[in-house]
């Protein structure tokens, strides 16, 4: 595989995997409503805090089995040499599901690797390496399109993902195999 211009980051729930009742099912499971749900794309702790439930009682209530990467992704991640992730995800449960997938980035940090904090992609870059300019950074939230501005990293929204809104000025990907363009 020739050497590619930039190295690819990804967020991992929500772009890689469509996990979002997997997410959303342990809080329904502690007595939630639909109202009372924190947004997707929050680090755990912060998510558990807003619900007013333990990580604990929802890692208890959290199916892992329940999530699946989205068409097409598994064939992106295969064909790349070096990629990297940035999640919210906590790590121990990140860590588990890459390893169901057979999936191996070069890097990844996790919810964890960030305090319990809201994830940075200066780390990742660190880890990995690189300038900004010599990735790019595939999410689906505004808090991803956020993690890459701050970074000043170059952001695309992964389309495939139904739920997403691209704003204007966003790179919008429609199928994994599109991230490959823009290496």
């Amino acid at each position: 595989m020739p050497s590619l211009a930039r190295t690819p980051l990804f967020d991992f729930d929500g772009t890689l995997v469509d996990s979002d009742a997997a997410l959303i099912a342990p809080f329904v499971a502690l007595g939630l409503t639909a109202e009372e749900l924190p947004p997707l794309g929050l680090p755990l702790v912060e998510a558990c805090e807003r619900a007013g439930v333990t990580a604990a009682d929802y890692l208890a209530h959290y199916d892992a089995t329940a999530v699946q990467p989205f068409a097409g992704v598994a064939t992106l991640l295969d064909g790349l040499d070096r990629w990297g992730l940035a999640s919210n995800k906590e790590r121990t449960s990140g860590h588990a599901e890459l390893a169901r997938f057979g999936w191996t980035p070069t890097v990844a940090l996790f919810s964890d690797d960030f305090g319990g904090h809201e994830k940075r992609l200066g780390p990742l870059l660190a880890a990995l390496e690189l300038d900004p300019a010599e990735a790019l950074y595939v999410g689906d939230t505004h808090h991803d399109r956020h993690c890459a501005e701050a970074a000043g990293v170059p952001f695309a929204l992964a389309g495939w993902n139904p739920r997403t809104a691209a704003l204007p000025g966003d790179l919008l990907l429609r199928a994994p195999a599109d991230v490959l363009a823009l290496l």
